[in-house]
């Protein structure tokens, strides 16, 4: 009988030891090289290329139908007299005496990078503010800067209608009211994507004095 010899793999895991060479299985190749050079990688990249695009192109057309636009404004109020010291003082609007004159501040401020159009004011709706006591009449109106203009305007017993009308971006326009007594404010609107906001009044500046010293 002719000798057999037989072979034993010694080689370490994940071949079994000691087990003959024409039973041990070969492993499948692994494929060499970075992950990113396969045509499976760049396949989905392309795939996530595309949607990305899709997806800004919508939310471009989105942000260019539906601008973000916004409206500041402050109102406040002081009395047309600060202070009497001496005698007595009248005051008259139409022959009428005023018993405590007070002028409301209303400021109105697009400070975003889109224009307010008229279409904005839903149905017509004007902006208004409720003051809560009769609005005599509005002594002043501007706008700025440059060669922006105000809405029109309405005063109807305590209320003022602005609008509708262009506000452009940028453009400050500022009221100044003419009641009778201290009042109270109800601002209401009816603009479509418009966020529309109170802002506090900048507090005044201070004005710092340097001492006075004597000259020899």
């Amino acid at each position: 009988m002719p000798h057999v010899r037989t072979e034993y793999d010694a080689r370490p895991a994940p071949w079994r030891v000691g087990l003959p060479v024409n039973e041990v299985t070969s492993l499948p190749p692994v494929a060499s090289g970075a992950f990113y050079t396969g045509e499976t990688f760049w396949t989905a990249a392309g795939v996530a290329g595309t949607v990305l695009v899709g997806f800004l192109a919508m939310w471009t057309a989105f942000r260019s139908t539906h601008p973000k636009r916004r409206l500041n404004y402050t109102v406040s109020h002081q009395p047309l007299v600060q202070q009497v010291t001496y005698g007595s003082l009248e005051i008259r609007w139409n022959g009428a005496l005023l018993t405590d004159p007070h002028v409301v501040r209303l400021v109105l401020t697009n400070p975003g990078r889109w224009d307010i159009p008229s279409e904005a004011f839903d149905r017509g709706d004007p902006f208004q503010v409720d003051l809560g006591v009769p609005c005599l009449e509005v002594l002043r109106t501007e706008a700025g800067p440059g060669a922006a203009r105000a809405p029109q305007t309405e005063v109807c017993g305590s209320l003022l209608r602005i609008g509708p009308g262009l506000i452009g971006r940028g453009t400050t326009i500022t009221y100044l009211l003419l009641v009778d007594t201290a009042p109270a404010y109800d601002c209401r609107h009816s603009l479509v994507d418009v966020k529309v906001q109170q802002v506090s009044m900048p507090a005044p500046r201070r004005i710092t004095r340097q001492p006075l010293t004597r000259t020899p």
